[in-house]
């Protein structure tokens, strides 16, 4: 028996609050690459600590579309084949179309050289190219963890959709000790410098514990009982991860904690999170995540960390009036950034998103 589309939805029901995290983990990298430099905020890496909140996200969200669409095909007798083609359909219609039209306008202007690299940027490979480059490139640079993203998309389907049922779950957590566990090889294998340290962190198999993490609880949340379980095992994944690393911390070296476990914790602190956040909240927390203005930065997210590099050559191009104030030119900024974005979320985005409704994961 065949399904359309109507008949079961694959996607996950619409959860506002998330929207509120994904404004949260950009306006945390807006202040990384703008905040003044005194502020408080410079204390933490609170641009790792975004790009890590977005990447357990898209795990925990595409996962869950991914297992959903997996069940529905083999209780309908569907084509899974089919699935993954309506899934690398309605990603390309929310990610390309402002990424190709960003990359061709930078590509006009030829911004920071880009002619002379372009193919790394056409082809979502600018991550391998920050590697090699050992350094990064003005501008462009945060255009890294969207390579990352892509890649991601371009393995997963085939992991969730077609690896054995049985041999799901095992996979998952194979991908989230794969991530540190490639980090650790590659630190070894290396000169150990602080450029190692660093740029380890923007390859694909770097990530994959940030999205291993987010794709165990979407796993939980589908395959295992509600109540307990569903309320309880993420903070317990999180607090084993955390006290795992601690033990470990014991035995190594101090670059490890960079290295190998750095990322590993934030991205159980970002599990842990997530699991609530999805939950919902009452009360106070509930007024906060279900803010309007928060849920709105968050749908117009992609085009606001897109974009951000790119304000203060506009700000310079339009020779718009020098600021001294580095908290109010941060405000204009990001009023400015938040204007463009809306601009491409009603003209380009949105229109083109709502596409997706005639590629239904289900024939």
């Amino acid at each position: 028996m065949k399904a359309t589309g109507q008949d079961l939805p694959v996607s996950p029901g619409y959860m506002p609050q998330l929207d509120s995290l994904r404004a949260i983990a950009v306006l945390l990298v807006l202040f990384e690459h703008w905040a003044p430099e005194n502020s408080v905020l410079k204390l933490l890496p609170v641009g790792m600590i975004g790009v890590t909140l977005f990447f357990v996200l898209s795990g925990f969200l595409i996962t869950q579309i991914l297992i959903k669409s997996r069940n529905l095909s083999e209780e309908m007798d569907s084509n899974k084949i089919h699935s993954a083609k309506q899934f690398y359909i309605r990603r390309t219609l929310r990610i390309f179309p402002i990424y190709y039209i960003t990359i061709f306008i930078l590509y006009f202007f030829n911004i920071q050289d880009l002619r002379q690299k372009f193919l790394w940027f056409l082809f979502y490979a600018s991550n391998f190219y920050f590697y090699n480059i050992h350094n990064w490139d003005g501008s462009l640079s945060h255009l890294w963890t969207l390579a990352v993203e892509e890649q991601f998309y371009i393995i997963w389907p085939f992991i969730i959709l077609f690896i054995p049922k049985r041999l799901l779950l095992r996979s998952i957590i194979f991908v989230i000790f794969l991530g540190p566990l490639f980090r650790m090889v590659l630190f070894y294998f290396s000169d150990r410098s602080d450029w190692t340290v660093s740029f380890i962190h923007v390859l694909t198999p770097s990530c994959m514990d940030c999205f291993g993490l987010g794709a165990l609880l979407a796993y939980f949340r589908i395959n295992e009982n509600k109540s307990f379980i569903l309320r309880n095992k993420p903070a317990l994944i999180f607090l084993s991860l955390n006290i795992l690393s601690i033990i470990i911390l014991l035995f190594f070296e101090e670059n490890i904690f960079s290295v190998f476990l750095f990322r590993f914790n934030i991205s159980a602190i970002c599990l842990f999170i997530i699991s609530k956040t999805s939950l919902g909240f009452s009360g106070f927390l509930k007024n906060i995540f279900e803010n309007k203005i928060l849920m709105y930065l968050g749908k117009i997210s992609y085009g606001l960390y897109l974009f951000h590099n790119f304000i203060p050559l506009i700000y310079s191009a339009f020779k718009m009036p020098a600021i001294q104030d580095a908290y109010l030119k941060f405000m204009v900024q990001v009023s400015i950034l938040i204007f463009i974005s809306s601009v491409s979320w009603f003209l380009i985005e949105k229109p083109i998103n709502n596409l997706k409704r005639y590629f239904s994961y289900t024939q």
